[in-house]
């Protein structure tokens, strides 16, 4: 059984904290009136199924509520499914996580790996929204649902399923780990504490709908990928990008991933996240620029050819500048452009975005050595 870790935060970072010194952060929108793509109803009929499962929350919440550390109750919460991924994944033992979980009993006492003692230090916070989790488990996986099918396109349907964890006290820094369980199937672990670290003061409701997008962004990206691999757009190489084809096909892959990563407040991102859109596809327009340099110099070409399949790409570039595209092309050719572009493969996808730039002042414009990709005829 292997696992593999998720940091979506790092595009939450890249997108929405980046800009927090410059703008005040836009008050929360009124009742539909969000312009967040993701809260579009979807215009096919895909079948995304996901189970939600609170129990390790629940459990350790109510553990940490007790007056002292009892050894029995922290081996029975060791054997919770989602216990045991979490620590799989963070390389430690089921002892490091016991010996972490007796610290949070003891202020004397630092966490090494497994941050549990601010849950038991908060614990007012968490008891009405577990209450709220572990009665609308269903409710979740629902609206989870709804937004992951909101960004694929029409035909064909797509399947996906999901399993979904909600505990605290991941290791790392990251709000939620994608790993492979025993059954060979993906499940999401979700870190309550992580997720919802900036939200103590938001009502129950929103905060279950921030879990709600943060599971929907996992199961898109399976739903995504099964999509991509059953299409001939993406499967097949396209000759007429040349050297700008894995860059371009890096961003397409991974910018409607990124969007449900942005809180529903910061659309359309080229208003509230300016800056962080202008760096980001100024990267993206060197990179594409440093790979025509190098198309008569194999060993420049092999070496960004591998940087550009690096997962820290992907997390600095590749997912914060396709967000940027997605969105301008949904705010100014509409969502179902978006959904065509996808669906007709990366060139498409970033076409879809240069025309949608050429109509919008507030979008940064693609370097000229993109745009001529783009005019030339596929081959």
């Amino acid at each position: 059984m292997t696992a593999r870790a998720g940091v979506s935060f790092l595009v939450t970072a890249a997108l929405a904290l980046s800009c927090a010194g410059s703008r005040p952060a836009p008050s929360a929108p009124s009742a539909g009136s969000s312009r967040a793509p993701y809260e579009a109803p979807p215009a096919g009929r895909h079948s995304i199924e996901i189970h939600v499962d609170s129990r390790a929350a629940v459990d350790i919440f109510a553990f940490l509520s007790r007056p002292g550390f009892e050894t029995e109750g922290a081996r029975a919460i060791g054997e919770l499914p989602a216990v045991r991924l979490t620590v799989q994944d963070s390389r430690r033992t089921l002892e490091t996580f016991e010996r972490d979980l007796a610290a949070a009993f003891d202020d004397e006492t630092k966490s090494v790996v497994f941050d549990l003692h601010s849950i038991r230090a908060a614990r007012a916070r968490w008891e009405g929204l577990l209450a709220a989790l572990s009665s609308r488990e269903a409710d979740l996986a629902r609206m989870a649902a709804e937004r992951a099918s909101a960004l694929l396109p029409a035909e064909p349907p797509v399947s996906a399923r999901l399993q979904v964890y909600l505990t605290f006290g991941l290791a790392g820094l990251a709000d939620h780990l994608v790993v492979t369980a025993s059954d060979g199937n993906e499940a999401m672990i979700v870190d309550l504490a992580r997720a919802l670290g900036d939200s103590a003061g938001d009502s129950v409701e929103h905060q279950i709908e921030r879990v709600a997008r943060l599971i929907a962004g996992g199961a898109f990206r399976q739903a995504w990928r099964t999509y991509r691999a059953a299409s001939p757009a993406w499967t097949r190489r396209d000759a007429s990008l040349g050297v700008l084809e894995p860059l371009v096909q890096r961003i397409a892959e991974h910018g409607p991933t990124a969007l449900f990563h942005v809180d529903e407040n910061f659309f359309p991102l080229s208003v509230w996240l300016k800056e962080p859109m202008k760096r980001s596809i100024a990267e993206v327009n060197r990179t594409a620029e440093r790979l025509v340099e190098s198309e008569k110099e194999l060993e420049q070409r092999v070496a960004l050819g591998a940087e550009i399949q690096r997962p820290d790409f992907a997390q600095r570039i590749a997912a914060p500048a396709g967000a940027f595209l997605c969105d301008g092309i949904i705010q100014n050719l509409g969502l179902d452009a978006l959904r065509a572009a996808l669906a007709a493969g990366p060139k498409a996808f970033i076409a879809a975005y240069d025309q949608a730039q050429r109509t919008s002042r507030d979008l940064v414009p693609l370097s000229d050595v993109i745009r001529k990709r783009l005019a030339e005829t596929p081959k």
